[in-house]
Order: structure tokens, then C-alpha cells, then sequence
């Protein structure tokens, strides 16, 4: 199986935080949508022996796209690619966007089954903080209408490790949270990127990320709350209830290959990956003229899939696995596992059950460095 993914590069307005590709203006909108469907016959050759399970139409801010819009493109999609039978098929939205009629018309008009929200907190300073276009009640509301036309596959965003989000405040978002009876969510720490708002502003000074005490403090709250509300922690950042997992992200994690259609969107075959530029007016013309300069590529080394392996399946429950290890990539690879296994560092934050190995819940919070201690550089 394998995932299609399809980028959005359009918001209404400016997160202080986002680090994704966009443009707040939808004055090329029509153009972008025109080269995306381009894009989606186009490259149907190269995918013909494979199935889809999921489509993720992400962003930007997919929810500004007409039902209409929506639907057409996943009929391009259902038109030229294998789709599996029961395919999970999810759209971004911000809480904004999402009025009872609109949530009404994705529920009767399109195929789209699951939600993804883009709340990030309940709390209207935070919100009016990272400029976000809703605030707390909206939020609220927005969930509950999904629900009542019949959406019950909802998973949100939200954000901690934000400067002025206090313990307590966390706390609130994580009880309003547990009180709307959702299945899914994803918890991110704020990350300051250099080319967002909040990058900009950390450079001058005038923004200072919270520490690192405060840091182990709220992610030791979120897990902590989850497992007592009966969420399994499969995922760095994300919880599920009653093993609602994203199929689409489990599937990156997992290293199934992949198809990005879109503006700044990634693809992987299992062989080579790929990567549109990050360029709207580019990409457009790109791809109305027939060129082949929308894309770059890469053929992977056996190391960097080996490293792309390690990456992603460490970052879940699951883990890793030496006998798949070993058949993957050879001998070398699974041994040189075994040898990182007498490190303290790995013994004290990995879970060492004979042929697999995972990440402990401890050692999470310094996932990054435990997996980086086993890549082949």
C-alpha cells in the first residue's frame, strides 16, 4: 500500500509560527489548482503498480478550497490511481473555515472521512498569540457541528512549550480537549524556525523560547494526562484512542512509499525521493508547459535508508525490528544495532524486546539524540 498526499500552499493569513509552505494571498489560487491536477495525471505512469490507502489533502489551509474543488480533485485522484477499498481520506482545516454548512456539504459531497483541526490551543491570549484567525469558543463549536453531521474520525492540533501557555493553562486545554470525546490528537512542542515570525522575533530579542525544565515539565503533563484519559502514546506527538491512528502518518512512520502532489511536496518509491520546489508561480508554470523543472530528486544510499528507517519507526510505540533490519539492509546494519545496545544512554531509554527495540516512554522527550545515536554516518 502506499499514501497520497496532496499540499495546499494557500492561508487566509500568517501563523507566527508556521515554517510551511504558503502564500497568504489566493490571487493565484486557480492556477495552483490547475497545475496540481496537472501534476496528479501526469505522474500516474510512474505510480500504476501501486495502491493507495490513504489521501491527506494538507497545507497551507486546505479548508479555503470550494467543496466542488475538493471533490474534484479526489475524482482525479480515484480517476488515475489504484485507491484500496476502504481508503482514509483526510483534510486540514482551521476551525475558521469550518461552518455547519460547509462541514454538512464535505460530509454529503466528498469523500473525505476524517478531520484533521488545526486548533493548536482553547485558550483566545494563546491563540491571539501565535495569530491564529479563531479563538476558544469557535473551536469548540467546530467540533461539536463536525459531529453532529456525522464526522467521528477527528483528530486536532495543538501546541505546548508556547512562551505565556503556563501549566495550568495546558492543563485547561487538555481537559476541554478530553471533554469533546475526541479520538486522535496531535501534540507539538512550539519549535521556532528561523524563516517564521517568531524566528524573526527571537533574533531581536524580543521573543525567548521557554527552557528546557519547563519543556519536560508540559510534555510530562501531556503524556501523562493522555495515558490517564486512555489515549495510547504511539507516536512522539501523537495519541489515539481505541486505535484510532492516523493511517496516513502511520504509514510515513512505517516507510511505505508515498506520493506529494503539490508545491513543496515530498515523494518517496522506496528507491528515489523526490521534492517539488517550494514556488507556487514556478510550479504552476511548470507543469502548464510541460516541463520537468518542478521537481528535484535524490536515488538513496543503502546508509540514508537505513538512517530513513531508523528515523521514522523509532518515533513510534512499534520500534524497530532486527530481523527487518537485517533483511532490508544487510547484516552490518542489524549487528551495528546490537553494538549501540550496550551504550548506557540507549539502556536506561530503549526497550530491548529480542528482535525489537523501541524508545521508552522517558525517553522521548530525547528521541532526537537516542535516534541519531544508531544512524551510519
Amino acid at each position: 500500500m502506499a499514501g497520497f498526499y496532496i499540499h495546499i500552499p494557500f492561508c487566509k493569513k500568517v501563523c507566527y509560527y508556521c515554517d510551511f509552505h504558503f502564500v497568504a494571498s489566493l490571487k493565484y489560487k486557480q492556477n495552483v489548482i490547475d497545475a496540481l491536477k496537472l501534476e496528479i495525471a501526469r505522474r500516474s505512469s510512474e505510480w500504476k503498480d501501486f495502491t493507495f490507502d490513504t489521501i491527506y489533502i494538507g497545507g497551507g489551509t486546505p479548508s479555503i478550497l470550494s467543496i466542488n474543488e475538493i471533490q474534484e480533485i479526489i475524482n482525479l485522484v480515484y480517476d488515475n490511481y489504484k485507491i484500496g477499498t476502504e481508503p482514509e481520506v483526510t483534510l486540514e482545516a482551521n476551525p475558521d473555515d469550518l461552518s455547519l454548512e460547509y462541514l454538512s456539504l464535505l460530509k454529503k459531497q466528498t469523500l473525505i472521512n476524517r478531520l484533521s483541526i488545526g486548533i493548536q490551543s482553547f485558550d483566545d491570549n494563546i491563540l491571539k498569540f501565535l495569530k491564529r484567525r479563531h479563538n476558544g469558543q469557535q473551536a469548540i463549536d467546530v467540533v461539536r457541528d463536525a459531529n453532529s453531521v456525522g464526522f467521528e474520525n477527528i483528530t486536532i492540533d495543538l501546541i505546548y512549550g508556547i512562551p505565556g501557555l503556563d501549566n495550568n493553562k495546558l492543563k485547561n486545554d487538555l481537559q476541554t480537549f478530553s471533554s469533546l470525546n475526541i479520538p486522535h490528537l496531535s501534540a507539538y512542542h512550539l519549535s521556532i524556525e528561523p524563516k517564521t515570525v517568531f524566528g524573526v522575533m527571537q533574533k531581536r530579542n524580543k521573543l525567548k523560547p521557554i527552557d528546557e525544565n519547563e519543556s519536560t515539565d508540559q510534555y510530562k503533563i501531556l503524556t501523562d494526562f493522555m495515558s490517564m484519559a486512555g489515549f495510547e502514546h504511539y507516536e512522539i506527538s501523537n495519541f489515539a484512542r481505541d486505535k484510532r491512528y492516523s493511517r496516513h502518518n502511520t504509514s510515513y512512520w512505517s516507510n511505505v512509499p508515498y506520493i506529494g502532489i503539490g508545491p513543496s511536496a515530498h515523494s518517496f518509491n522506496g528507491k528515489i525521493r523526490t521534492w517539488n520546489i517550494s514556488n507556487n508561480t514556478l510550479y504552476s508554470n511548470s507543469l502548464s508547459q510541460q516541463l520537468n523543472n518542478f521537481f528535484e530528486e535524490e536515488e538513496l544510499t543503502t546508509d540514508e535508508k537505513y538512517n530513513d528507517c531508523i528515523l521514522t519507526s523509532l518515533r513510534t510505540m512499534w520500534g524497530a525490528n532486527l530481523n527487518k533490519i537485517d533483511t532490508a539492509f544487510g547484516k552490518k546494519y542489524s549487528d551495528y544495532c546490537i553494538a549501540m545496545f550496550e551504550k548506557p544512554v540507549i539502556k536506561e531509554n530503549l526497550i530491548i524486546d529480542e528482535q525489537n527495540f523501541r524508545i521508552s516512554e522517558k525517553g522521548w522527550f530525547i528521541a532526537d539524540y537516542l535516534m541519531s545515536e544508531f544512524f551510519m554516518v
